[in-house]
């Protein structure tokens, strides 16, 4: 998702993001973000349908096989999810009011949670270059091998509750894993 500064009556607007452009629903339709702390709408996103979710798994999917991140080895993977760790924490105490105001927590906590997604990229970042496979000696003159390779496009829907932290989580891991990522808010 991508926001737009707020316009007329402090309402912002996020878009999708799907093969680096800004898009909105086919439909046109956007959902309106209430805040539970005050039951105000505070932001607009678009609602997706089937096509939406069909064009953003066949990006994640040219990613994955033909695209520039499929070209990445373990240790760049790495340095990007690193670099994200640093955008993400320069931007904390963003990431913390709009948490906040997402789910209803106080600020305080919605601090915490933007910390956690900014270590989850740099433990992930970290963690990239480290997933490999193994040789184990089976018997005389036979050895197994086993490779870690990406599985594919990873699907999450992020839950309502601790979305900065789950996003970490699930993106961070799938990322450092060479695999691509489709992600849907709650």
């Amino acid at each position: 998702m991508e926001r737009v500064e707020p316009a007329v009556g402090g309402i912002a607007a996020w878009f999708s993001i799907v093969d680096g452009e800004r898009r909105e629903a086919a439909t046109g339709e956007r959902l309106e973000v209430v805040a539970p702390s005050d039951g105000a709408v505070f932001a607009t996103i678009p609602r997706g349908r089937a096509a939406e979710v069909d064009a953003a798994v066949a990006a994640a999917r040219t990613a994955l096989e033909r695209g520039p991140w499929a070209k990445l080895s373990a240790t760049e993977r790495g340095r990007l999810l690193t670099k994200l760790s640093a955008l993400v924490a320069a931007r904390a105490e963003e990431i913390a009011e709009i948490e906040s105001r997402d789910t209803g927590k106080p600020i305080g906590q919605g601090r915490a949670d933007a910390v956690a997604l900014a270590r989850y990229f740099e433990f992930y970042g970290g963690a990239a270059d480290k997933l490999m496979g193994e040789t184990i000696p089976i018997s005389t003159g036979y050895t197994a091998l086993t490779l870690r390779e990406p599985l594919g496009v990873v699907a999450s829907i992020v839950p309502w509750n601790y979305p900065a932290q789950i996003l970490g989580r699930v993106a961070g891991a799938a990322l450092a894993a060479g695999n691509t990522l489709v992600v849907k808010p709650a």
